[in-house]
């Protein structure tokens, strides 16, 4: 079915239903009040991942309704990767000129308070909803509620529901933590002992970077994971980690770690073993601390993410959403590895 006849289905079945809800409801000439959920959800091409700048190609800038709003559900801004994607939404929202707002949560691992977070965004007038849930159903029940009341919604870079007529804008995780195991590959053709850092268990990202990165070292039989643990995402009980694996391994050769705050303390770990140079930290996000790292040595590399680039993209999507444009689910915004190869490329704060 070509993209022209989906789009033509998906509106004559919103004219069928002509349900009245509250909210902004996709037409051919844009937003207006009365629609119903199938109006966003079935704009939203289910299984189909696309490239950021190519969606861009084929849809085009993206118009502003009078009056909208884009709300962004976070986790804590005190986790420097989350606040360059809120700047992300408030840069792109600025730049097209719609209104934004920010909810962020003080604990990073509190479902319950990011759902009052997000049940209160709901209620102050948003077109649309942004969020990185901390649990990938955890958001859902506000989800089905903004879906119904006109609202797109779109996951930024954690999380991939399975929620239907939710876009998500971001990465793939299970590459990430691939690329990870490449880099390592490449860095150690002789193989070797490594370990993994784990951030929360309950964190899709973090599930799927350690997943990824185990199918990718299942491609380099040389490279042998001797030890994996969860530091939660802390940067103290990372050390900590560190130092008692390197206690158990004397002869580890890296670590894979799953978000560059805990690197910072799987790389002072090292250094106070004596062996910054001699093991190998890859890190995750490409904040600018780790790329300070990566220069002074201290860290081998990071795969880095495109924080502002998702925000972005979750604003344009929700916009296209609203004037009735379709999208695919998947909005990808792909990773890449930065090393002291390239760093100076990447030297001020994130793509």
């Amino acid at each position: 079915m070509s993209l022209t006849t989906r789009r033509a289905l998906a509106l004559m079945g919103a004219a069928v239903l002509g349900l009245g809800v509250a909210g902004c409801s996709a037409t051919p000439d844009g937003p207006s009040a009365g629609g119903s959920s199938s109006d966003i959800a079935s704009l939203v091409q289910a299984d189909q991942t696309t490239e950021y700048d190519a969606v861009t190609d084929e849809l085009g800038q993206p118009t502003v309704p009078d009056g909208a709003k884009v709300c962004y559900v976070t986790r804590t801004l005190s986790n420097e990767y989350w606040s360059f994607v809120a700047q992300g939404v408030e840069n792109r929202a600025k730049e097209l000129g719609i209104q934004s707002q920010i909810f962020a949560v003080n604990d990073e691992a509190s479902i319950t308070e990011q759902l009052d977070k997000a049940k209160s965004a709901l209620t102050q007038g948003c077109s649309i909803l942004l969020a990185s849930p901390i649990s990938a159903t955890g958001l859902d029940s506000v989800f089905s509620d903004a879906l119904a009341q006109g609202v797109p919604v779109v996951v930024l870079n954690d999380a991939k529901g399975t929620l239907p007529g939710v876009v998500y804008s971001g990465p793939d995780s299970l590459v990430t933590g691939a690329s990870a195991a490449d880099f390592l590959a490449e860095k150690l053709p002789q193989g070797g002992k490594v370990a993994m850092v784990e951030g929360d268990p309950g964190s899709s990202n973090a599930l799927n970077r350690g997943e990824g990165f185990k199918n990718g070292l299942a491609k380099h039989p040389d490279l042998s994971l001797v030890a994996s643990q969860t530091a939660n995402w802390d940067q103290t009980k990372a050390q900590d980690i560190a130092t008692a694996m390197l206690t158990a391994n004397p002869d580890l050769k890296a670590f894979y770690v799953q978000n560059d705050g805990m690197a910072f303390g799987v790389a002072t770990a090292v250094e106070r073993a004596g062996k910054t140079g001699d093991i190998l930290v890859v890190g995750t996000d490409g904040i600018p601390q780790a790329k300070k790292e990566i220069q002074n040595g201290r860290m081998s590399a990071t795969v880095s993410q495109k924080p502002n680039q998702e925000g972005a993209a979750g604003v344009d999507a929700g916009l296209w959403l609203i004037a009735g444009k379709s999208v695919p689910s998947w909005i990808e915004v792909p990773a890449f590895v930065v090393d002291a190869d390239n760093v100076a490329d990447y030297a001020e704060g994130m793509p």
